[in-house]
């Protein structure tokens, strides 16, 4: 009994501490939802309004499908580029493999308001993606003004910045695999690729996994990215949900339905790990 009588004191901060800062916050968002606020002014109580609203406008679901095209392809484009990396670091031994580690790493260690803000000055119609274009007798693109070319520079930027991790879970994953497995494939014949995908690719699933569950929720609930390079524009072409939450808040001040579409974006996220983590099976 004095053993957990210690244990409950000694946790009770961290409890203590996490109610502060993400439980109380919680309910008191769902509990502003049910409002009019606006302007930090609690208004009538309009039940479920503020969700109706959510699902009805055109403007957040629009930001909706942008912000599912954009995590999604920018994970799938980070997995295969990781898992190609990975490959290839594999085969790699000494300073080389180091090296290429080391430079591929780097755009997810830097801040991402940093690397935001370094590939927005390559886009910019001044700046380096130009000048080369310029340089070598091609017209000028102005990608982040173009409505078609600014969500692939966003689905890129976003790419760049998760490719190293997932580089390098995937590479961990490489490394765990027996080496007796591949030399029993090529003693019964088997080629680098059936080797790749009838031994290694089995193994390396939960690997994947995990980077996808994290990379996922990573790209969904990306907020820097989008406000330093493209601010949502150009029009709505960008405008994830998050960009879209800021707004409903920090813009137009209407906190009853920012409260209500973030608690949406919450469930959302609940969602997909628990699909993910049904997908991946693990055993305990």
């Amino acid at each position: 009994m004095k053993a957990n009588k210690l244990g409950a004191i000694l946790v009770s901060p961290s409890i203590l501490f996490l109610a502060v800062i993400l439980i109380i916050p919680l309910f008191y968002t769902i509990y502003i939802s049910l409002y009019d606020m606006r302007y930090l002014q609690l208004g009538d109580f309009v039940g479920l309004k503020n969700y109706i609203k959510v699902f009805t406008s055109d403007d957040i679901r629009s930001s909706i499908s942008i912000t599912f095209i954009v995590t999604f392809v920018g994970l799938f484009l980070s997995i295969i580029t990781g898992t190609l990396l990975a490959l290839w670091i594999n085969s790699k031994k000494g300073f080389t493999a180091y090296i290429i580690q080391i430079v591929v790493l780097i755009p997810w260690v830097i801040s991402m308001v940093v690397g935001a803000l370094l590939w927005k000055w390559i886009f910019n119609n001044l700046g380096l993606l130009n000048y080369v274009l310029n340089l070598i007798g091609f017209q000028s693109v102005d990608v982040l003004g173009n409505p078609r070319t600014a969500p692939v520079a966003l689905i890129f930027v976003i790419a760049w910045r998760t490719v190293g991790f997932a580089m390098v879970l995937i590479l961990a994953g490489l490394k765990s695999i027996p080496k007796e497995l591949e030399e029993a494939g090529q003693v019964d014949g088997a080629n680098k690729w059936r080797t790749f995908w009838l031994i290694k690719l089995p193994l390396l699933k939960t690997p994947i996994m995990v980077t996808s569950i994290i990379l996922m929720l990573s790209n969904f609930n990306n907020v820097d990215v989008p406000m330093v390079l493209t601010g949502g524009g150009p029009g709505d072409a960008t405008n994830v949900i998050t960009m879209e939450l800021y707004k409903q808040g920090f813009v137009y001040f209407n906190f009853g339905v920012a409260s209500a579409l973030s608690f949406v974006v919450l469930m959302v996220n609940i969602l997909l790990i628990t699909l993910y983590i049904r997908m991946v099976k693990y055993e305990i």
